[in-house]
């Protein structure tokens, strides 16, 4: 069993300090402090080395105390005890400082201790400030900690494993430096950890509680601004969202980069992208492209005059042509915007054509014509019924 912690109260010590320099830059000489001299027992005191080393009674000195030399204190100092560059020596096998706070009313009270190493056998070697008032223990290092494990610079960056903090927190390890988000239970909301941590692979969160999933990676290499979100949106590889998703590429005209792909894994390799967008504008998709046309999401129903848009399509040119910057091999066929535009006042503006109105136009036209059709089958059935009878009347007056 340890023996009774020592306590201090109320001492001011002074000594000198080594590794000063001088003007010129060169250590300056320090005087070695004397060794401790025995002096005589204080009123109360046994001698060092009789049958008792502990006091008779108590030593209450009503003034200020100064010592100018080191002090040690506890049952294990010695006469001729070697300080070194030491001010103040605890030294025996219950090592405690106690701050007992007697303030009363409105002043602050609590107590405070600083507390080297339990107290049993086999348990923690450690130093740790403890509220005595409170029963809590919130500052705890343990023995073997590494250098620099918490370093706070003159500016107050905190550095975690390095001295040289770069800004107001650095993390420092040899392997995935991170940091853990945990959520007990104890406030009865459901437990869940999360990590936040990066490496030479990558910047990652892990979610800990679902299997260590990484839900969320950035690669070394990312360009600026991968991923830039603001207030009007996200912007993919570019700053300043113009849209809720905006993806932005310096790319050349005419070699274009997959700016936005759709993947299936469980089709073969040579079909596994199922729909892509380029930089270019190109669209493709490997399914079907479903256009809303609910007759409850439209308004404003006019009907068409069929050969009214018959014969603006017979004025409109088609035309065979390639966008600028694609290869001429790669040729289209279909009207100008601003061409349709004019004809039919179709689309939000007359740089773009809809797919829907190309295929109403088309509709219409067709339908139109089949309306024609009809009309002349009808005129060329009465034209043979007449023809018919005519040559039969014909042939009756051939017969007489």
């Amino acid at each position: 069993m340890k023996r009774t912690c020592l306590m201090l109260s109320m001492m001011t010590l002074l000594s000198a300090h080594a590794g000063a320099e001088t003007m010129d830059g060169r250590a300056e000489h320090v005087q070695p402090k004397p060794q401790a001299q025995a002096l005589a027992p204080l009123p109360g005191l046994q001698a060092a080395g009789s049958d008792r080393d502990v006091p008779s009674k108590d030593n209450v000195i009503a003034d200020d105390l100064v010592v100018q030399g080191s002090g040690c204190f506890g049952f294990d100092c010695v006469n001729n005890e070697d300080f070194g560059f030491d001010t103040i020596r605890l030294k025996e096998n219950n090592l405690r400082i106690k701050f007992d706070d007697t303030s009363t009313g409105n002043f602050p009270a609590n107590d405070w201790q600083l507390t080297a190493n339990d107290t049993t056998s086999d348990a923690a070697n450690r130093f740790s400030i403890d509220d005595i008032t409170g029963a809590k223990t919130p500052f705890t290092v343990m023995a073997g900690a590494p250098t620099n494990s918490l370093f706070i610079d003159p500016n107050g960056r905190i550095g975690l494993r390095t001295g040289t903090p770069a800004l107001d927190l650095q993390i420092t390890t040899g392997n995935t430096p991170g940091m853990r988000l945990e959520q007990t239970n104890a406030s009865g909301f459901t437990a869940q950890t999360w990590d936040v941590a990066g490496n030479e692979a990558n910047f990652f969160v892990r979610d800990v509680t679902a299997g260590s999933r990484l839900p969320f990676r950035i690669r070394p290499g990312a360009a600026n601004s991968a991923v830039d979100i603001s207030a009007a949106g996200v912007a993919i590889t570019g700053a300043g969202a113009t849209a809720n998703l905006d993806v932005r590429e310096t790319v050349l005209v005419g070699t274009p980069d997959a700016s936005l792909r759709v993947s299936n894994t469980a089709y073969p390799s040579t079909e596994q992208v199922r729909f892509e967008v380029d930089s270019d504008g190109n669209v493709t998709a490997r399914g079907a492209i479903t256009q809303l046309s609910s007759r409850t999401s439209k308004e404003g129903f006019v009907d068409v005059d069929g050969r009214s848009v018959l014969e603006r399509l017979a004025g409109l040119p088609i035309r065979e042509w390639n966008y600028i910057g694609r290869p001429e091999t790669d040729r289209h066929v279909g009207p100008v915007a601003e061409e349709f535009h004019q004809a039919f006042g179709l689309g939000q503006d007359e740089r773009t054509i809809s797919l829907s109105d190309m295929a109403g136009v088309a509709l219409a036209a067709v339908k139109e014509l089949n309306t024609e059709l009809q009309r002349r089958d009808q005129q060329i059935a009465e034209q043979e019924r007449r023809l018919r009878a005519l040559e039969a009347k014909l042939a009756e007056l051939t017969q007489d």
